[in-house]
């Protein structure tokens, strides 16, 4: 787990992100390491990079791989940001805002199904699996991380994303850019000047 103590680190580790959290992002575009296929987590969850990408004039957000041609993942109105992730089981979890709104949308184990959560008032939501390494599989957490109301939270898959833990109060910034494991391999929040 890259938040053991729901806090941030007292020694900051600062380093060059790693996997597909290395590229540049925008808000329409975002880039995470993941399997061979949504759910096919057999060749380890750094197989390839993938890409999200909103298209169509925010009527779209649209995966693709090295080794997967495009497909429609969400359709809707008016989305203006997408941050991706996979659980371990290569299921696709989706940050992005639709309208101003902040939603989730990603695997409910409980009924089964994928589905779509939303939060009102919160900005920049962006997401990583915290630790892709094979060796972690047990301990590793997809991490829904965001600003509201100028503090910065996360909700983590574990808890099916119900829980907010704060993990720093009064951030001077617009927003987060992306988080992301580090060269140091640490959980990374790259925050916006």
């Amino acid at each position: 787990m890259a938040l053991p103590d729901k806090a941030l680190s007292s020694t900051v580790l600062a380093s060059p992100f790693i996997g597909g959290s290395h590229l540049p992002v925008r808000n329409t575009t975002d880039y995470e390491s993941g399997g061979i296929a949504i759910q096919d987590p057999s060749a380890g969850l750094n197989y390839q990079v993938w890409r999200a990408r909103v298209l169509n004039d925010g009527s779209e957000i649209v995966l693709d791989a090295r080794e997967v041609e495009a497909f429609t993942a969400i359709s809707g109105s008016d989305i203006t940001e997408v941050s991706l992730a996979f659980d371990q089981n290569m299921r696709p979890v989706i940050a992005y805002v639709e309208a101003g709104t902040a939603k989730l949308y990603w695997y409910n184990s409980s009924a089964g199904s994928q589905t779509t959560s939303t939060w009102p008032g919160i900005i920049t939501p962006r997401l990583t699996l915290d630790d892709k390494r094979s060796t972690q599989t047990s301990t590793s957490d997809v991490i829904f991380a965001y600003l509201n109301n100028g503090h910065l939270y996360y909700r983590q898959q574990r808890d099916r994303y119900e829980t907010e833990y704060r993990l720093q109060q009064n951030v001077d910034s617009p927003g987060l850019i992306k988080i992301g494991m580090n060269r140091q391999f640490r959980l990374q929040f790259l925050l916006k000047p």
